[in-house]
């Protein structure tokens, strides 16, 4: 009806449903929770309904029913997975307990449960456990920060892994002991093996850098470790004897006091220990521990490996611990991990309880779960107990076991254990009821009281011992104690304690914690009347609950009534309490004598300590003085630092002792071993001396590169340079006769000849600017018949203007002064071949190879000069003293046999106990024959003669070499190639330029002798022109096609074939004339070039023959003043002017190619250089490194001993010398 009420959409017949399925589970739990409690059977864990279950057995509001409901039916749900054991459903069943149920901690150990058993697993289903065990571990985390657990914030696996290290350090030692052992070995031989020794020595130097990196680590992770700082102790003594112990890395540097404001300090804790349990099955089971676990609790290791953790506990823990895993793992109960720090009582292997601090902490992670728990032991002077809730001893302490009960009653432990503590406390029993109440769990008290005991003969406590197996139990101990108490008030043992009382908490028992954290006997004391009340109260409970017993067991037995009856006479007689008092006032006045001997033996060292404290401190005052008086020493006092100021007051204490001399011995002493240690230290690499050689062996190099780059450059651009402006004499003159050619023809039709006279006359306008940049390329060819070439040009352009434009005729006498002018400017050009006159490579890479030399040979002497020294190196090895050698053999042989046993690996190592042993078994071994292998040092050496970087050296050296010298080389037959191509081209572009001048000229003096009268002189010029011509035209068809195929092609081919294959010439208007169909219709130029021209020759040798041998007439006039042949001429002008260009542009491309070529193989060539150079200095440095391996060997050996030698002293005062 109330469901009905609050929810009233909800169908009567479904509440009552709902209302059975929920009633019916409550109700079957509840019969079987009351059945478990009348067998006095102990719960697993409570069901969850627990929660929800009131004395009505009713629900209170429709929200709990829900929740009821929720859990009812996921419990239902997880039963029927469980039973199913189907892949699916597992993975089904993990996410489940993830999202639904929250229970991260069971979520966690089924995924990595599944993950173990299923081996093989598809993509997909590894894809699907990735993910399970990530929501797993979030929700983890997330349940970590909602409950502050801030034990997760510490690594309790880096304890346990730190004492791994350091087993592994221990193991590095006793391997570099044995390579020690080894080396000195190597040495006592008749013939030293080099190479052999070599491999010995670096290795075992290397090690030692390791070894001495591994130890400082460790210190750092902890420095409070006395075993760490043990080995190290032992590294710096017998390894590394030859560096002092640097002070950040000492108990009193400042990594310890960084350290001991860390939070780290709590894990590393030098009384602590960890160990780790699985969370998996077998649940419970030790996974990991240290080694101080095992001593706290008196196991061996194969008695604490793999058994589970409830062996180390107490029997009334223990026996609900598999419980508290099963709660926290399968319903997620993180009460026990929420505590920071909690006591509890552990268990060694003596049955006696230990009192120690946890810090739980859990270790999930993709792979593994567990929980760590890092152990504190808790002040061993205190003592404990652990009560029940009866206020019966269910364990205690060692201590307070032997200081207490076994003293004062003689009892064994298991006698103790279940007596009635609270009747020898009689105030802890006044107070003992109001404990348990609803703050149990906070108890946390405080108060101090007496411990009451009755004096117990030692024959009634042997014959409880011995009958203890038959008739008497603890209850009978119990009731004996009782009536002691009530026949005997006042012959009792008084204890003054102090109690700390603490709650202990388990699924089924509620136990007291008793902290005493003080107890002494207080002497003469009787108890107080208040206390008799109490105690006879409390034992008359204990008597009438024991005659209780005995009734109903109806067992009787006359000892018991002898022993329960009050003591007689005789029974005094067997303990005389005076002569016992008597036997203990005598070993107190003999402990006070001791202690008293002890004090004035302390005192008595205390006062001698003072004496020569305030002696030496006078010494040093007396020699401060003296230093005062004489300033030249007062340098001594100049360091800061502590360890000169040590220095100094040793130095102060010998010359206090001893004389001058001796101080000025010590003092070079010091400073020789400061030059040895810097010698053998030296790992500076090449010094300025050697790199300053590299630079300027580079540097000059590439100098040499950069020179012959701009030498190379430089020629050929001057050339480059050239073929622009060289050529402007000869198309001067070109035009020049080309305008007096065309002022005959320009009333004919056959081609445009008054265009070709502008044009002719346009090209001295536009390249009259270009005379000066001619003059500087050629300037032997500016000044001619007293007129420089560019005020010949002016006249010859004001000529020309007076002809355009007052239609005046050529003067005749101009012509001829013109035409002289420009065959002088030719013919110098012919004389002066521009790219002949280069400057010589061969003379600098002469000069480059010699200095090249010289380098390469200096580099190779570096290189002898520190074979050299090695070879002393190798060579020091044989002056060493045999009993050196052996005193070290010896001692690192009787080292290594200490190290390598089994207890320096697996137990702490104790520096007084191991200096001991070694002392003892050297003394030992002094008389053994362990050096009968080793007679003597070898005084020869054997190496090998040539090794991989000896050839590695020369080698490059060869290719460093050749590749230097092959740009220089290259460099000379590039330009000298490169020159003669360009040559080649130059002539025959020159070749060309005289024939298109050569036809030009001649056509037009021909033209001048036709309009002019003709006289001898200009005959006879006109005669030298035609031969100059014939000569050039007879050599067009000599030139092979293997000289340039597009010229030849030109020459022999069709000349129309220029237009078709669009050769072009750069003087655009000139060229607009020319066109492939006019060409197509003038007879002859199908022949080629070389046809045309002596064709043309032809018919100005026939006009020559003509005017030499007859008058001529009008119709000879009007023969030779033919325009046809004008226009054969003009297309064979153009095919020369295009053969020109051709070439010009061949001998621009060649020029270029070869900057290209020479910038490449330049920069290619600095790369190398650069990459030699690095790699000289790396060669040079690996070398010497070799050579610092070399006398790094010698620092196996300590300087005390290396500065008796004479041959090394020798050897460092030449090392100091030398630098490469």
């Amino acid at each position: 009806m109330d469901l009905k009420k609050q929810k009233g959409y909800l169908d009567p017949k479904q509440s009552l449903e709902i209302y059975a399925f929920i009633s019916s589970h409550m109700r079957e739990c509840k019969m079987q929770r009351e059945k478990k409690m009348q067998m006095n059977i102990k719960l697993k864990y409570k069901c969850f309904c627990q929660d929800f279950y009131t004395k009505m057995d009713s629900f209170q509001n429709f929200e709990s029913i829900q929740q009821f409901a929720k859990g009812l039916i996921g419990q239902k749900f997880e039963n029927e997975i469980t039973e199913k054991a189907n892949n699916k459903l597992i993975l089904t069943y993990i996410y489940f307990l993830v999202q639904i149920k929250k229970v991260p901690t069971q979520a966690i150990y089924e995924v990595i449960r599944f993950s173990m058993i299923q081996k093989e697993q598809s993509l997909k289903q590894k894809a699907i456990v990735q993910k399970l065990k990530q929501d797993a571990l979030q929700k983890f985390s997330e349940l970590v920060k909602k409950n502050d657990l801030v034990n997760q914030k510490f690594v309790f696996k880096k304890v346990y892994q730190y004492e791994e290290s350091l087993k592994s350090v221990k193991n590095n030692l006793c391997v570099v002991i044995k390579q020690e052992k080894d080396f000195y070995g190597c040495i006592l031989q008749q013939v030293i093996d080099i190479d052999k020794l070599l491999d010995v020595g670096l290795q075992l130097i290397e090690n030692i850098k390791t070894l001495e990196q591994q130890l400082q680590q460790l210190f750092r992770t902890n420095p409070l470790n006395n075993e760490c700082d043990t080995i190290f102790n032992i590294f710096q003594k017998y390894v590394n004897y030859n560096n002092s112990r640097p002070k950040l890395y000492k108990r009193e540097g400042q990594i310890m006091m960084q350290f001991l404001q860390s939070e780290e300090k709590i894990i590393y804790d030098p009384g602590s220990c960890v160990i780790q349990i699985t969370l998996m099955q077998p649940r419970g089971n030790v996974i990991r521990y240290t080694r101080s676990f095992s001593n706290v609790i008196g196991y061996k290791d194969e008695e604490i490996q793999d058994q589970n953790i409830n062996k180390f506990m107490p029997s009334i823990i223990a026996n609900d611990h598999d419980l508290y895993l099963d709660n926290f793992v399968e319903r997620g109960r993180i009460n026990v991990v929420k505590n920071a720090v909690r006591v509890i009582l552990g268990k060694n292997k003596s049955q006696f309880v230990v009192p120690i601090n946890t810090r739980l902490r859990i270790e999930a992670s993709p792979t593994e779960f567990g929980a760590t728990a890092l152990i504190t032991p808790v002040n061993q002077q205190y003592g404990y107990m652990m009560l029940n809730e009866q206020g019966q001893i269910e364990e205690l302490t060692q201590n307070i076991f032997e200081d207490i009960f076994e003293k004062q009653l003689g009892f064994e432990v298991d006698q103790i254990k279940g007596l009635d503590c609270l009747f020898f406390i009689p105030e802890l029993s006044k107070i003992w009821d109001s404990i348990f109440d609803e703050d149990f769990d906070k108890l946390d008290k405080r108060l101090d009281c007496q411990l009451i005991l009755p004096l117990m003969t030692k024959s009634l406590s042997r014959s409880l011992i011995r009958s203890r197996s038959n008739i008497f139990s603890k209850q009978n101990i119990q009731s004996y104690i009782a009536k002691q108490f009530e026949n005997l008030p006042n012959d009792n043992v008084v204890y003054q304690v102090s109690l700390h009382l603490m709650s202990l908490i388990t699924i089924n028992l509620r136990l007291i914690i008793v902290e005493i954290t003080e107890y002494k006997q207080l002497v003469n004391q009787k108890i107080t009347s208040r206390q008799f009340v109490q105690l006879k109260y409390r034992s008359s409970i204990i008597i009438n609950t024991q005659s209780q017993k005995e009734i109903q067991t109806q067992k009787t037995d006359l000892n018991l009534f002898s022993i329960n009856s009050p003591p007689r006479g005789p029974l005094l007689n067997e303990c005389n309490l005076e002569y016992e008092d008597l036997i203990e006032d005598i070993k107190m006045i003999e402990d006070f004598k001791t202690q008293l001997a002890s004090i004035n033996r302390t005192a008595q060292n205390k006062m001698n300590d003072l004496f020569l404290l305030q002696n030496s401190n006078n010494q040093i005052e007396r020699r401060i003085n003296e230093f005062q008086k004489d300033p030249s020493e007062k340098s001594d006092f100049s360091e800061a630092d502590s360890d000169a100021k040590q220095k100094v007051q040793e130095q102060n204490i010998q010359y206090n002792c001893g004389s001058v001399d001796s101080q000025q011995s010590q003092n070079n002493t010091t400073a020789l071993k400061r030059q040895i240690k810097d010698s053998l230290s030296d790992s500076q690499g090449t010094n300025n001396k050697t790199k300053m050689f590299l630079l300027f062996m580079y540097v000059l190099v590439m100098s040499g590169f950069f020179v012959n780059y701009l030498i190379l450059y430089f020629n050929f651009e001057k050339i480059n340079e050239n073929q622009n402006y060289e050529n402007l004499p000869f198309q001067f003159s070109y035009y020049y006769n080309e305008f007096i050619i065309d002022q005959s023809f320009l009333a004919y039709d056959q081609f445009n000849f008054t265009e070709l006279s502008e044009i002719a006359f346009q090209y001295f306008s536009m390249n009259i600017k270009n005379i000066d940049k001619t003059i500087v390329l050629l300037p032997h060819i500016n000044i001619i018949n007293n007129l420089t070439m560019e005020s010949r040009m002016l006249n010859i352009m004001s000529q020309l203007t007076k002809v355009i434009s007052m239609n005046q005729q050529i003067n005749q006498y101009e012509f001829y002064n013109n035409t002289n002018a420009f065959n002088i400017q030719i013919a110098e050009i012919e004389e002066t071949d521009s790219t002949k006159h280069l400057r010589s490579l061969s003379i600098y890479v002469i000069v480059e190879e010699i200095i090249l030399l010289i380098l390469i040979a200096q580099y190779l002497y570096f290189f002898v000069q520190i074979y050299k020294m090695k070879q002393k190196v190798y060579q020091l090895f044989c002056t060493f003293p045999k009993e050196l050698i052996s005193e070290q053999f010896v001692q690192f042989t009787l080292l290594y046999a200490q190290l390598n046993n089994t207890r320096f690996r697996n137990y702490e190592t104790d520096e007084e106990q191991f200096e001991t042993t070694m002392m003892h078994q050297y003394q030992k071994t002094a008389t053994s024959k362990m050096l009968e292998k080793h007679k003597q040092v070898g005084k020869e050496i054997s190496m090998k003669q040539i090794n991989s970087s000896q050839i590695l050296f020369f080698l490059f050296v060869i290719m460093y070499a050749i590749l230097c010298s092959s740009y220089f080389i290259g460099s000379l037959i590039l330009q000298q190639v490169t020159q003669q191509s360009v040559s080649a081209r130059y002539q025959e572009k020159t070749t060309f330029s005289f024939t298109l001048n050569s036809l030009a000229s001649t056509f037009a003096q021909q033209a001048i002798l036709l309009n002019h009268t003709m006289t001898s002189e200009m005959v006879d010029t006109y005669k030298f022109a035609v031969q100059q011509l014939g000569a050039l035209s007879t050599s067009l068809p000599l030139y092979q096609e293997d000289q340039n195929q597009q010229v030849y092609r030109i020459l022999i081919e069709n000349q129309c074939s220029l237009f078709q294959n669009q050769l072009s010439f750069d003087y655009e208007d000139y060229q607009n004339l020319f066109s492939l169909e006019q060409c197509q219709f003038i007879s002859n130029l199908d022949q080629g070039l070389s046809t045309v021209v002596q064709g043309l020759y032809q018919n100005q040798f026939d006009f020559l023959q003509t005017i030499s041998t007859r008058v001529l007439n009008s119709s000879l006039k009007q023969n030779y003043d033919n325009p046809l042949f004008q226009v054969q001429r003009l297309y064979a002008q153009y095919g020369f002017q295009v053969i020109i260009e051709i070439l010009t542009k061949q001998i621009k491309s060649l020029i270029n190619s070869t900057f290209i070529i020479n910038t490449a193989v330049f920069i290619l060539a600095c790369i190398i250089m650069t990459i030699s150079l690095i790699a000289t200095k790396i060669m040079i440095e690996k070398i010497k490194y070799q050579y610092q391996e070399s006398k790094q060997l010698l620092t196996v050996f300590p300087f005390d001993k290396l500065m008796e030698n004479a041959y090394v002293i020798g050897f460092i005062t030449h090392d100091q010398h030398f630098k490469v």
